[in-house]
């Protein structure tokens, strides 16, 4: 009998590439590591860890209440903005960790309310309501997702020390905020007592170290509002608390049809690609902490891990919410507990879901005495600043690049002082230090992008200061490429060993072309003489005791050992010699 076979659909044939396993770059499982993506915690353990993850969550939550009583939302109707960008971050959450489809990393990146986004809503709400403010968040989410899915790499657009500008100056445009309160001509004396207290409390926890360290912000926050009421600097007005229930759904509050003003644009989109930098650091960390045989990052994850990111960012406009974005602080916690199973992530999600949906527990979060909320905010600020410092320092920086950070901090901190020259110059909405700032690196880096010079060519020659001339050469290149400072490290340290090893055969001068693409160092030695012996396979310090042939296999195995690729051939007139180092 004959068999007939029948073809699916198309709609059928695009559901199944759409649900169908992915094929991303195979990993290996490192040894440190308890569990692995696809990991499987008991029940105890992935309930402890989800909980660590949503109190660092709840840090941020002061951060969409902020932005609430800026508009001037009523009391019930902040209750909801909070519910509504609660669930929003369950929502995001839960589509990053999807293993299937066009959208989510699959990695266990949790989010948080995002600080560019809420200090964008800042700036905006003197003169623009809630509807007119999400409908700028939606389309900066959907440019987001069109630039995700046609730029080659966001780096160029918004490399490193540029990212680090901006979280920097997001903590810089807070501070006034948290100090507002209890530094006000008319605040109560025992404002700053309380607040300083608070964040003494946190800081010590943290010290402290250990499992408490991680609920510090919620140890502070018991003892100041604990404080606060023995010392009658109480809780707020519990209205609040007796009118809200104890279950209801979110209320959505989607931005008005043909509310978009135009010239929102521009702070959203700047918002939005430091936004999508942030997310790009986020994710390449868990990536590379899941792989023990990670070299480079893997494209395919990360491309739709931004373009969950952006999609979040539309959702949470569209429902009325403040948008989202990754949290650096809940990655640092999931590499340090070594467990990156999926299932914590998408526990705690499911918890922050169920919170979106019980008002009486988010009133809560409302009733924060001002000093106690000041204490979580100033808390937040310190790490905001220092996590800018360090992604400013993670490569290294020439002139220009030097120019591009100091400029950019300085022109943000230049519109926080309220300096006449900008004042007069700048449009309303790009007056805040974190847009100001941003725009200002952002362009600096594209304009002056095209003066690095990607291609080197330089000379060895034996003799006194060879060792501090090559490694000079090799500082000033890798500041003009914005490379990893050990990248660079590796690269003059092959330079160095392989110099040594043919000036023991007599080499005058070796020559050497050096090359910056794609996240890689390549280099191409050559010289007139002989190849070299290939590297040794099995390396042995006996090898310096045998012949010669077995002495240059080990010194070149030393040279090279932290190169990806090693590739040597003979040549007219001499040898060459190409090494390649992932950056």
């Amino acid at each position: 009998m004959r068999r007939i076979r029948l073809e699916p659909s198309l709609p059928g044939r695009l559901l199944h590439r759409l649900l169908a396993p992915r094929q991303d770059r195979p990993t290996t499982r490192p040894p440190q590591l308890e569990h692995e993506l696809d990991g499987r915690p008991g029940a105890g353990q992935t309930l402890a860890l989800a909980a660590q993850q949503v109190a660092i969550q709840s840090i941020y939550l002061i951060l969409p209440g902020l932005v609430g009583a800026q508009f001037g939302l009523l009391e019930l109707d902040l209750l909801n903005f909070l519910a509504l960008s609660v669930a929003a971050l369950g929502i995001s959450g839960l589509i990053q960790t999807l293993p299937r489809g066009p959208l989510g990393s699959g990695y266990p990146v949790a989010s948080i309310p995002a600080p560019i986004f809420v200090a964008v809503y800042l700036a905006a709400a003197p003169g623009a309501d809630l509807a007119t403010v999400s409908a700028a968040a939606v389309v900066a989410g959907l440019l987001g997702m069109v630039l995700t899915a046609t730029l080659r790499r966001m780096q160029k657009v918004v490399p490193t020390e540029v990212a680090g500008v901006v979280v920097c100056l997001i903590g810089v445009s807070l501070l006034p905020r948290a100090f507002a309160s209890t530094t006000a001509p008319d605040a109560p004396i025992l404002y700053p007592i309380i607040a300083f207290g608070t964040l003494a409390v946190m800081m010590a926890v943290v010290l402290k170290g250990g499992a408490l360290g991680r609920y510090a912000v919620m140890i502070g926050a018991a003892l100041g509002i604990l404080a606060a009421q023995v010392l009658d600097a109480g809780l707020g007005d519990a209205s609040l608390l007796a009118q809200a229930p104890w279950l209801a759904l979110p209320r959505p509050m989607p931005p008005a049809p043909g509310g978009l003003d135009l010239a929102m644009l521009p702070p959203f989109l700047v918002a939005m690609l430091a936004a999508l930098a942030s997310s790009t650091g986020d994710l390449v960390a868990i990536q590379r902490a899941a792989d023990g045989g990670w070299l480079r990052p893997d494209a395919p994850p990360i491309r739709r891990g931004l373009m969950a990111s952006s999609f979040g960012v539309v959702l949470s406009g569209l429902m009325g919410a403040a948008p989202t974005g990754t949290s650096s602080a809940c990655v640092g916690l999931t590499i340090a507990t070594r467990v990156l199973a999926r299932r914590v992530t998408i526990c705690a999600a499911l918890a922050l879901l169920a919170l979106a949906c019980c008002p009486k527990l988010l009133a809560l979060l409302l009733l924060v005495p001002e000093p106690v909320a000041a204490a979580m905010l100033l808390y937040v600020c310190c790490f905001m600043i220092a996590s800018g410092c360090q992604l400013m320092a993670a490569r290294m920086l020439d002139a220009r690049r030097t120019f591009t950070v100091g400029l950019g901090i300085a022109i943000g901190l230049g519109t926080l002082l309220h300096v006449p020259i900008f004042e007069q110059v700048l449009p309303p909405l790009l007056r805040s230090p974190v847009t100001a700032g941003a725009l200002a690196a952002i362009l600096l880096n594209l304009l002056t992008a095209p003066l690095v010079v990607q291609r080197a060519s330089f000379t060895i020659t034996p003799g006194p200061g060879m060792t501090q001339g090559l490694l000079d050469r090799i500082e000033a290149l890798g500041g003009a490429w914005g490379a990893q400072r050990q990248t660079m490290t590796q690269v003059g340290h092959a330079l160095l060993e392989l110099a040594e090893l043919l000036v023991e055969r007599g080499v005058a001068t070796i020559t050497v072309q050096a090359h910056y693409a794609t996240d890689h160092v390549l280099l191409t030695a050559t010289w007139p003489g002989e190849p070299l012996p290939k590297p040794a396979a099995r390396p042995d310090i006996g090898d310096l005791d045998g012949p010669a042939a077995a002495q240059e296999a080990f010194a070149l195995w030393l040279a090279t050992r932290q190169a990806e690729r090693v590739d040597q051939r003979a040549i007219p007139g001499g040898a060459e010699l190409r090494l390649s180092f992932a950056d």
